[in-house]
C-alpha cells in the first residue's frame, strides 16, 4: 500500500523491519516494531483525553525519541501535531500556545515549569513522576494497551502546523497536510537514494520543515536516525565518525563553527562512511562550499533550497559543484520552478525574477492569518487566461535567476534588495565576499534609511579576531565602491532563531541606528 498519511510511514516500515533500530539516541536503541507499540499505546491516551479530528496537541520537548513517538500517535488519533523548541522565548511559546489553541500539551515537568504555562487545560509529562495531578510516562505504559485501530483522514487533511521563525514579530503556522509530509519524505529520499543500510544523523529541530523531513524521510526508507543535539563541533564530528553516519543535513551556523573563524577545525578524520551532506536554510558561500568539500573529500555534496510553505524546491546534483557552485539547482522531481517578473511573466535566462514554487509539496497557507496567506499562496500566473482553474502556486518572496539550461542563482529577498547610489545591491553578495575574509565566520548585510532618501549598507559580522579596519580595507580591494559597507559591526557569535538560523531580524534591529566606523 502505498503511504499516505504520516502515521503509515511507521506502520509499513516497522510491519517489514520490525527489530530493525529505527532511532538512537544517548545510547538508546528503539526498534521500528517498539516504535510503533508505543506510537499505539500513546495514541490510546490521546483518544481517551478527548482529542478529537483536528485538534491540536503540542509536542513541548528538547530533541527525544519521545517526539517521534508523539507524533506518530497524535497522526493515529487524527490530530495536528505542532513541534514546539524550548530555545523559543517565552512570549513565542505562549503566543504559539493560543494562536493554534492546542488541546493537550506534551513536556516535560522542568520545561512546564520554565515557560509557566497554564494553559492549555491538559498536560503529558514524559517525566517519572506526576506533576500537578496530570499523567506521566509510566501511567501510560500500565493503563493503555497498543490498538491497530486509527482515525480515519484523507492525505489532504492537515498533519502538522509548523511555526516559522518569525523574522518579524510573532511566528506564522504554516498549515502542512499529510500528503506535503509523506511526499515531501518520498521526493527528498528518493534523489538522495536512502536506503535501510543508511545511519542519518538528524541534528535540525523537528519544528524545521527539513528536520521533520529527515526523519520522515529515514523511516520511510527503514534507515538508522541517530539524534544529536549540537552544541560542540568536536562532538558532531566525534559522532558522525563513531556512529559510522552516511547521511548528514547542515546550515549556516553549524558549517561556520565547523569551518569559520580563527579557530577552525582541520580534519584529522576520516570518514569513509558519509556518503552524502546536504545543506538547507540559505545559500551557502563558496567559500564555505570548498571547505565542506575539502573538510569531507569522500562525501558527495548536495545544495538545497527550500521554504517551509513548499518544504524542498530544488537542489544541485554533486555533479554539477564543479561547473556551477554558486547555483540552488533545479527543480526536485514533480515541482517545477518558476522565475517571473513583476508582471507575472516568465522571466528570460539571465532576468532577474521572483521565484515561485508549482506542484508538489505546496502546503495550505497560515494559520489564522488570511491576508498573508493570500499574498504567498496565489493563482498560478501563467494559466493563460483560464485562473479560474485555481491552481495555487507559492510565491517564494526571493530574487533569483536561471541560466540557459534552467540551472538557478540565488540573487536575494525581495524585500531586502538595498538601493544606494542609484544602484540596488544584493546583500547576498556582500555577505558572500565578507565570510570569505579569514577570521569572519558569518555575515549579515541589510540596509538602513537615510535622511537623503537613499540607503546605507550596513555590515554584522561574527568575529573575535578581525577589526573594523581590516574588514573595510579587504571590502575595498575585493568589490566595487557602490558595495563596499557603509558601517562595519561586530557580534562575538550570533544569535539563532528557534530552527537554527541565523537571527537576521534581530541582529537588523539591534544595529539598524548604530555603526562603528
Amino acid at each position: 500500500m502505498h503511504p499516505m498519511l504520516v502515521h503509515h510511514l511507521i506502520e509499513q516500515t516497522a510491519a517489514r523491519l520490525p527489530n530493525k533500530v529505527a532511532v538512537r539516541h544517548l545510547g538508546r536503541d528503539v526498534t521500528y516494531g517498539e516504535l510503533l507499540e508505543e506510537s499505539r499505546r500513546i495514541k490510546e491516551f490521546l483518544l481517551k483525553e478527548g482529542v478529537r479530528t483536528g485538534d491540536r496537541v503540542g509536542i513541548y520537548l528538547d530533541k527525544s525519541v519521545e517526539q517521534l513517538m508523539i507524533m506518530f500517535a497524535v497522526s493515529m488519533a487524527g490530530g495536528v501535531f505542532v513541534f514546539i523548541n524550548p530555545v523559543l522565548r517565552q512570549e513565542q511559546i505562549e503566543y504559539i500556545v493560543k494562536d493554534c489553541e492546542i488541546r493537550l500539551l506534551v513536556t516535560t515537568g522542568v520545561l512546564a515549569r520554565k515557560s509557566r504555562l497554564d494553559i492549555p487545560g491538559k498536560f503529558l509529562f514524559v517525566d517519572e513522576e506526576e506533576l500537578d495531578g496530570f499523567p506521566c510516562w509510566p501511567y501510560i505504559r500500565e493503563k493503555f494497551a497498543p490498538n491497530t485501530e486509527t482515525v480515519r483522514r484523507i492525505a489532504d487533511d492537515t498533519a502538522c502546523l509548523i511555526y516559522t521563525s518569525g523574522s518579524t514579530g510573532m511566528p506564522k503556522g504554516v498549515v502542512v497536510p499529510h500528503r506535503t509530509v509523506v511526499e515531501g519524505a518520498e521526493i527528498v529520499s528518493g534523489y538522495l537514494e536512502i536506503t535501510e543500510q543508511d545511519r542519518i544523523i538528524s541534528v535540525l529541530p523537528f519544528n524545521f520543515d527539513y528536520g521533520l523531513n529527515q526523519a520522515t524521510s529515514s523511516i520511510l526508507r527503514g534507515a538508522t536516525l541517530v539524534m544529536h543535539q549540537f552544541i560542540f563541533a568536536k562532538d558532531l564530528l566525534n559522532l558522525l565518525r563513531d556512529e559510522e553516519i552516511t547521511g548528514f543535513a547542515g546550515m549556516t551556523p553549524i558549517w561556520a563553527k565547523l569551518f569559520g573563524g580563527k579557530h577552525a577545525l582541520k580534519s584529522e578524520m576520516s570518514f569513509p562512511r558519509l556518503r552524502y551532506i546536504t545543506n538547507t536554510g540559505g545559500k551557502v558561500p563558496r567559500v564555505i562550499v570548498d571547505r565542506i568539500r575539502e573538510f569531507f573529500p569522500e562525501s558527495r555534496l548536495y545544495l538545497m533550497y527550500g521554504l517551509t510553505e513548499a518544504f524542498r524546491s530544488t537542489f544541485l546534483p554533486p555533479e554539477e559543484l564543479d561547473r556551477r557552485p554558486d547555483s540552488i539547482g533545479r527543480a526536485i522531481p514533480n515541482v517545477e520552478i518558476l522565475v517571473v517578473n513583476e508582471k507575472g511573466e516568465e522571466c528570460n535566462p539571465g532576468e532577474p525574477g521572483e521565484l515561485v514554487h508549482r506542484g508538489a509539496l505546496i502546503t495550505r497557507g497560515y494559520w489564522n492569518d488570511p491576508e498573508k496567506t493570500r499574498l504567498v499562496f496565489r493563482v498560478n500566473p501563467l494559466l493563460n487566461g483560464q485562473g479560474h482553474l485555481n491552481e495555487t502556486v507559492v510565491y517564494s518572496g526571493d530574487l533569483v535567476k536561471k541560466d540557459e539550461e534552467g540551472f538557478l542563482y540565488f540573487i536575494s529577498r525581495r524585500d531586502e534588495m538595498i538601493k544606494t547610489s542609484g544602484y540596488r545591491v544584493s546583500p547576498t553578495e556582500v555577505e558572500e565576499i565578507l565570510v570569505g575574509i579569514p577570521g569572519i565566520t558569518n555575515a549579515v548585510v541589510f540596509g538602513k534609511e537615510m535622511a537623503s532618501g537613499d540607503q546605507a549598507i550596513v555590515a554584522v559580522v561574527e568575529t573575535t579576531a578581525v577589526d573594523v579596519k581590516t574588514i573595510l580595507a579587504d571590502c575595498r580591494q575585493r568589490l566595487p565602491s557602490y558595495m563596499v559597507p557603509h558601517e562595519i559591526n561586530r557580534e562575538r557569535e550570533f544569535p539563532k532563531t528557534a530552527n537554527g538560523k541565523i537571527d537576521r531580524s534581530y541582529l537588523k534591529r539591534k544595529w539598524q541606528g548604530n555603526g562603528e566606523e
